[in-house]
């Protein structure tokens, strides 16, 4: 038997492990959360929000950003504030996923304060008349299903519709008949990931569409469901452990992955009976919060500052940055995501145009999203195929006929080239065909190792 194909030996538990294989565990640190992303008014809230709560402060701070964003554009069609780039219109749209390694990473609790935060039992309607401030966005607690699921709960409606609909729900506030906003408060994205897996649904080209342009229109013959303006906002829930369960690769590669900002978060401390937020603290947010909403309803095409552009040409590079793997297909739309937290910051100062503060306040976010990104997805690759390579050359270099044993020959040619030579191409293994008088033999090394072993050479 070779020593590839032999089992290898593993340290008796009651041995301790040496040195160096505590190194090769690769151990990822829990991301760090920087209250840079959290100025002003926000930051105020996420302070009395977690102050006697197990609340994670990410996971506040991401909410409220959602939440904020969904009530200032839409509540007429395409109207509110937004940011060119080139011909692409950019709105205060944001998608999040919040994701805890368990049940006890107290996920939900960061809904709680926030929906707190935009009631209204602390403003006076003639402030809220004062502040040009019209009925807030509709909530859903979904769960997500489909694309016309989605499409659904912001398509036009005719005037029978809407008196059928306001006799039905009586409480419910009058809305604009243009009002297309809408905000989903999901804690199961579980089951909107097994949705996505089922032939012909449409869940995720829905999410595509409602993030890029808010207009949804399938090719569909019976009864198409077709919205147009639409501002659908997104705050979902799921656990690791779920996560690795139903997330196809196809999802990460189509971009549904990239419209969403992953936010991990844990439980912040232990509180055996948190408090509520003291109505005396809370009802000056509140109402600042909806005068700043009022506001901000009124802005529409938003510019960047002079010192705020040179920032961002600054930074730029380092967001263009392609990266590799299931997580660099999540986090590969960090230019549009980072504008349009930048967006919302500026609109929570109660600014018509995008400063440098807001800016670093937006870029303390993403790379928090970001290292969430790699935390939670790691050196997991998109395609399977590609992580059987991956792993089969970190043991070692390989001929192209020893690889293809070790996949039990059940790979085809056609299937493998292409496969091999995207990897080259993005110099992560190398190809070197040794010539020995017939038929070149190929050997395919893995990158990270052979560098590491020139690094090792040159040391010793």
């Amino acid at each position: 038997m070779s020593g590839r194909s032999a089992v290898r030996s593993l340290p008796c538990s009651h041995h301790e492990a040496a040195p160096d294989d505590l190194v090769n565990l690769n151990l990822k640190e829990w991301p760090q959360f920087s209250f840079d992303a959290c100025p002003g008014i926000l930051g105020e809230f996420v302070r009395l929000a977690t102050r006697d709560s197990e609340a994670d402060p990410a996971a506040v701070c991401i909410t409220a950003l959602v939440r904020f964003g969904a009530e200032v554009f839409g509540h007429k069609t395409n109207q509110g504030p937004h940011i060119y780039v080139g011909e692409t219109i950019h709105p205060p749209r944001l998608f999040a996923v919040i994701c805890g390694n368990s049940s006890k990473a107290r996920k939900g609790t960061s809904r709680h304060p926030v929906t707190k935060l935009f009631g209204r039992e602390h403003c006076q309607p003639a402030d809220l008349k004062t502040w040009g401030v019209p009925s807030p966005a509709r909530e859903s607690g979904g769960p997500l299903s489909t694309g016309e699921g989605l499409a659904n709960h912001v398509r036009d409606e005719s005037d029978d519709e809407r008196d059928r609909r306001q006799r039905q729900n009586p409480t419910e506030p009058i809305r604009e008949a243009d009002d297309k906003r809408l905000v989903i408060m999901d804690e199961e994205f579980a089951s909107g990931l097994a949705c996505t897996k089922r032939e012909g649904n449409t869940l995720s080209m829905g999410i595509r569409c409602f993030w890029d342009s808010g207009d949804y229109a399938p090719l569909t013959k019976n009864n198409p469901v077709v919205v147009r303006g639409a501002h659908i906002s997104i705050i979902t829930h799921i656990t690791m452990q779920e996560l690795a369960v139903c997330l196809g690769e196809v999802q990460a590669v189509n971009g549904f992955g990239n419209r969403f900002l992953w936010i991990c978060a844990r439980r912040s401390k232990l509180v055996a009976l948190p408090s509520r937020m003291p109505d005396q603290e809370l009802a000056p947010l509140q109402r600042e919060l909806w005068r700043l909403v009022g506001l901000a309803q009124k802005c529409g095409t938003m510019t960047m500052t002079g010192k705020a552009l040179e920032l961002w040409e600054l930074i730029y590079p380092e967001l263009s940055q392609e990266h590799m793997g299931l997580a660099g297909s999540i986090i590969n739309r960090a230019e549009a995501q980072t504008l349009r937290l930048a967006l919302v910051y500026a609109l929570l100062d109660g600014q018509g145009q995008v400063a440098d503060a807001h800016l670093r306040a937006a870029l303390a976010m993403w790379r928090y999203a970001q290292e969430s990104a790699l935390y939670i997805f790691g050196e997991r690759a998109i395609d399977p195929l590609e992580e059987k390579i991956l792993d089969a050359l970190r043991g070692g270099p390989l001929s192209a006929t020893e690889l293809s044993a070790l996949l039990s020959r059940h790979v085809s040619r056609e299937r493998l080239k292409p496969l091999l030579q995207q990897l080259e191409v993005q110099q992560r293994i190398s190809i070197t065909k040794l010539k020995n008088g017939g038929r070149p033999r190929i050997i395919l090394t893995l990158r990270e190792l052979s560098e590491k072993s020139e690094i090792r050479g040159s040391d010793a």
